[in-house]
């Protein structure tokens, strides 16, 4: 899979000396195509399964795609944060990622291998911390260890919220046999 296709205009890049990033992955007893499309709809609406989006509402005619635009409010660590957020990268059943276009800059890529009895899906979560380095480095202190929990939360809930959804999939499937 490629890397990334180009970041939609007017996306800034996240500078590596001011970010901090995690990445995390799960394994899902259930079909690719089932956890890309839970994926693949986060920016609709706020997930159930996903702690750290408050709120999200659709702003552009776009959907499901790249340059498809949310506004969206985020619990990151406590901190409420608000902007609009942009699918960066697409591909179906591979892949998606969405940047916040505005300060502070945020950036979840989110990957998914079919293997033979389900699906890995990995994240890497990345934030740039505003402000000065005294205040990042309090920030990652104070607040970056609640990020990752919430991070292997939202993980833990989108694990069952894919494998609930497939076995009611395969137990319609079988009564309809």
């Amino acid at each position: 899979m490629p890397e990334s296709a180009p970041l939609p205009s007017g996306v800034a890049k996240l500078r590596p000396d001011r970010t901090v990033v995690t990445s995390k992955e799960i394994f899902i007893v259930a079909s690719v195509e089932s956890c890309f499309k839970l994926l693949a709809s986060q920016l609709e609406q706020p997930p159930q399964w996903d702690p750290l989006i408050v709120d999200a509402r659709p702003v552009s005619n776009v959907r499901g795609r790249i340059g498809a635009t949310s506004q969206v409010t985020l619990n990151l660590g406590g901190m409420k944060l608000e902007s609009l957020a942009t699918v960066s990268r697409y591909y179906p059943k591979r892949g998606i990622s969405w940047v916040f276009t505005t300060r502070p800059r945020l950036r979840e890529d989110w990957r998914l291998e079919q293997k033979p009895h389900g699906t890995i899906v990995g994240l890497v979560f990345a934030y740039e911390v505003p402000g000065w380095i005294i205040g990042r480095l309090l920030y990652k202190v104070r607040h970056w260890k609640k990020v990752e929990q919430d991070l292997d939360k939202m993980l833990t809930q989108l694990k069952k919220a894919v494998e609930s959804i497939s076995r009611d999939q395969r137990a319609i499937e079988k009564g309809r046999l």
